[in-house]
């Protein structure tokens, strides 16, 4: 082969293999782009996923400079519109925050929402001329909006619209400088995914918002006809009470019997219209909860005092354990006698005659357990999570063999929680079931642990 040919080869091979470097050199490019923006796109997706409420200039800020030195992010609401900067220099921010605040749908369709409302779709300009120009007065802006705006648009501009249940509720504006170059389809795309968790953030806002504002309306509700129904059964009880002394005559012994149950039935009633109004409490945080130095013992005591005849007319063996001397928690007194009570009111229900109930305590590790343990019938597997949920009973329709309101473990466990202990239960089938309060211990120096204290009501 002649040394001119073969020359002319090498020069081929050389220049081919580094037109092949360089598309390798791009390709990498491209996908190293690719991972960056999906890694964004991940990072928003988390972010929105996992906090109760975000800022969508939170959401926005970190596409910044990738999609622009700023971007506008419009919303309407209630028929009102705001507008939001976002800005990749702070010191451009804050040259450019007159944008900032309520926005005529009526007015300037230059870029943003309502532009994205006329048009209804993605569009990427090479320049943005305002529909209303910036008016000098004095060397001074008449507008600071306006002049704001000005500094901005000076150079290509994208305006992303997005939506909701079918329904455009705002745009992202994104803008870069006069002597960068216009958006491509890439861009474009990442714009649009990021506009869906704009719109994903806003639309679970506004799903938040409207549960918490449930959640109070519910409370309130509960609250006030907790209090309504008080009055009249207080009145029930007054007179039955007359009645059962012989304020309106002596009783016969059907009459008596009568009176008793309805003292029965008003106790009944007003148990339940209590634990719904502690429950209302509870869910609004308007419970007050003390935090004092208690002895084991006499918790349980106190909590035993008015089951006993129960439990001896039902023909329960019912048997307190003695505690480990010097066991003393930090709790609050009424609160912790209450859920014990409700415990052992429980144990007591699910228990046949001739079964038996036991209640003592336990050390743990910074902890005092409590425990109740029964020979009733037990707690099926799938259901033991679930009966300390709000209004959920093992049992239900209109024939099971024990009443309540499904309030009293749901109340239970949030007050073992707020007093920073805990309420578990083990249970077997036909075998009984054992519940186990954690309370925090008390320390050896007599030094108090402060828990949850929420100033309100009591």
């Amino acid at each position: 082969m002649p040394a001119p040919e073969g020359a002319a080869l090498v020069e081929h091979l050389v220049d081919r293999l580094s037109r092949t470097e360089r598309e390798v050199s791009q390709a990498r490019e491209v996908v190293a782009v690719a991972e960056r923006e999906r890694s964004l796109l991940r990072s928003a997706s988390r972010l929105v996923a996992s906090a109760e409420r975000v800022d969508v200039t939170e959401v926005v800020r970190p596409f910044l400079p990738t999609l622009g030195n700023w971007c506008l992010i419009d919303q309407v609401s209630n028929g009102h519109g705001e507008r939001r900067l976002a800005a990749s220099d702070s010191a451009l921010e804050d040259r450019a925050r007159a944008v900032e605040g309520k926005l005529a749908l009526d007015g300037d369709a230059s870029l943003g929402l309502v532009r994205a409302l006329r048009r209804r779709r993605s569009e990427r300009l090479d320049h943005v001329e305002l529909s209303h120009p910036v008016v000098h007065r004095d060397g001074e802006h008449a507008d600071p909006a306006l002049s704001a705006l000005e500094l901005l648009v000076a150079g290509p501009v994208l305006v992303v619209p997005f939506s909701t249940r079918g329904r455009i509720i705002g745009a992202l504006s994104f803008g870069r400088p006069a002597d960068h170059p216009v958006f491509d389809d890439r861009e474009q795309r990442l714009a649009e995914d990021l506009a869906q968790l704009v719109a994903m953030t806003i639309e679970h806002k506004r799903i938040t918002s409207a549960a918490e504002a449930a959640a109070r309306t519910k409370s309130e509700f509960l609250a006030m006809m907790s209090h309504e129904l008080r009055t009249p059964l207080n009145a029930i009880a007054g007179y039955a009470q007359l009645l059962e002394m012989g304020f309106r005559g002596s009783l016969n012994e059907g009459q008596r019997d009568a009176v008793n149950r309805i003292l029965r039935g008003q106790e009944h009633l007003l148990t339940l219209v209590d634990a719904v109004l502690t429950f209302s409490r509870l869910t609004s945080g308007r419970l007050a909860i003390d935090s004092t130095e208690l002895d084991a013992a006499d918790l349980i005591d106190l909590a035993s005092e008015p089951l006993v005849v129960q439990f001896a007319a039902g023909e329960i063996d019912f048997r307190i354990l003695p505690c480990p001397e010097r066991a003393r928690v930090c709790a609050d007194r009424e609160r912790a006698v209450d859920i014990l009570r409700h415990l052992l009111s429980n144990a007591l229900k699910f228990t046949p005659r001739g079964g038996s109930v036991t209640v003592g305590c336990e050390e743990a590790p910074g902890m005092i357990r409590f425990f109740v343990v029964d020979t009733g019938r037990g707690i099926p597997e799938g259901q033991r999570d679930a009966i300390f949920q709000p209004f959920v009973q093992v049992e239900k329709g209109l024939t099971r063999s024990a009443d309540g309101s499904g309030l009293g473990l749901a109340i239970a466990r949030e007050l073992a929680e707020r007093m920073g202990g805990s309420l578990t239960v083990t249970s077997e089938v036909g075998a009984g079931s054992r519940f186990v309060l954690s309370l925090v211990r008390a320390s050896e120096d007599g030094a108090q642990r402060v828990i949850d204290s929420v100033p309100g009501e009591g």
